[in-house]
């Protein structure tokens, strides 16, 4: 199969399924292009699954590119906001990824990963009253227990660089 050209690339069953999903529907979409066809509404994913390997190869423009793309073929797509955010952070330009993350909120208001990454981001600004604000926010959403150990100790972090000012 085609997957298998890229070693490590494909880790489990479930990312082969996708895998060979992806290139079914590339396939699909090439010909129905080459056939006088348009895009259709799906792009929004392919820019999507694009972007996140761009992501993965620390493309981070091209990463912001796709992402783009995607938002504009599915502006509720609140995931691809997520990622875009990643790669502006990346880039060092805070403030384009926190409103991407804002964005990202305001579509799904449970979604305590881009609360997590927007604590993260007030953190590194130095602006510790919003972080710790925000990574309650992240963990109180948030069911993994793994991942709430982890936003505990964040916020004590926080807590205690507050007490240090």
């Amino acid at each position: 199969m085609i997957y298998k050209s890229f070693p490590g690339y494909v880790r489990n069953e479930g990312m082969r399924k996708t895998a060979l999903l992806s290139v079914v529907a590339t396939i699909l979409l090439t010909v129905g292009m080459l056939s006088g066809g348009t895009a259709c509404a799906e792009d929004y994913l392919d820019y999507y699954e694009q972007g996140e390997f761009a992501l993965r190869v620390q493309k981070w423009d091209r990463a912001v590119e796709l992402f783009t793309k995607s938002i504009k073929d599915n502006p509720s797509f609140f995931v691809a906001y997520h990622n875009r955010a990643i790669a502006y952070s990346k880039k060092g330009e805070y403030d384009k990824s926190i409103e991407d993350l804002e964005k990202a909120v305001q579509l799904n208001p449970d979604y305590p990963d881009a609360y997590g990454l927007m604590g993260l981001l007030y953190e590194i600004k130095k602006d510790y009253a919003k972080a710790l604000k925000v990574y309650k926010e992240a963990l109180a959403r948030e069911k993994r227990p793994n991942v709430q150990k982890t936003i505990q100790k964040y916020i004590q972090d926080v807590e205690a660089k507050m007490k240090k000012q």
